[in-house]
């Protein structure tokens, strides 16, 4: 089976699932965007991430300082796909138990299209959840290479909601172990792609 057609079925899966069908008000449903060929994944846990597969973002979200942010170590979205866990307007703490494994059993899916090397999650919470481990801080895992299912590298980086938040930007900061992080980020790519 092609792999477009893998894409279609997942997107059928998804907009025949009861959690949507339950958040009426949430018609929007998004897997992500980017580049589906790429090897680096970054995962979210924020519907202002990114507004449509072409990676738009709304003025003063936290989409636009993403985007600055990976222009900062000169990634462009030819060299990514970006998802969040939720693929319409919540986010994980908003969810049940039931509904979170059925967020999980998609992000598998499309995990396992897009054949990643190397996935970052965007903060604590998402960090948390593919790791399985709620008791992980993000200032502690936050650029450490894990090996991690089916030998995927996961390198954790902090939330891009919690950074504007924190206007630190000197040596030591979360903003500049960030920018470090993803200059981390971009070599290891670019080793993989060698």
């Amino acid at each position: 089976m092609k792999i477009n057609n893998l894409w279609e079925e997942l997107n059928f899966e998804i907009n025949t699932c009861k959690i949507f069908k339950k958040n009426e008000k949430d018609k929007k449903i998004l897997l992500g965007g980017g580049n589906k060929d790429s090897k680096l994944l970054f995962i979210g846990d924020d519907p202002n991430l990114f507004e449509d597969e072409n990676l738009r973002v709304a003025p003063n979200s936290s989409g636009v300082f993403f985007k600055n942010l990976y222009d900062l170590v000169e990634l462009s979205p030819e060299e990514f796909y970006l998802t969040n866990i939720v693929k319409c307007n919540l986010r994980l703490k908003d969810l049940s138990n039931e509904e979170k494994k059925i967020y999980s059993d998609i992000l598998d899916m499309q995990i396992a299209l897009l054949n990643p090397k190397i996935i970052v999650p965007l903060g604590q919470e998402v960090s948390r959840f593919l790791m399985r481990d709620d008791t992980l801080k993000i200032s502690e895992i936050h650029g450490k290479n894990y090996n991690w299912d089916g030998g995927i590298k996961l390198i954790p980086v902090y939330d891009p909601n919690f950074l504007i938040r924190n206007s630190d930007k000197k040596k030591g900061s979360p903003k500049w172990l960030t920018w470090k992080d993803m200059e981390y980020i971009k070599k290891t790519m670019e080793e993989i792609y060698e």
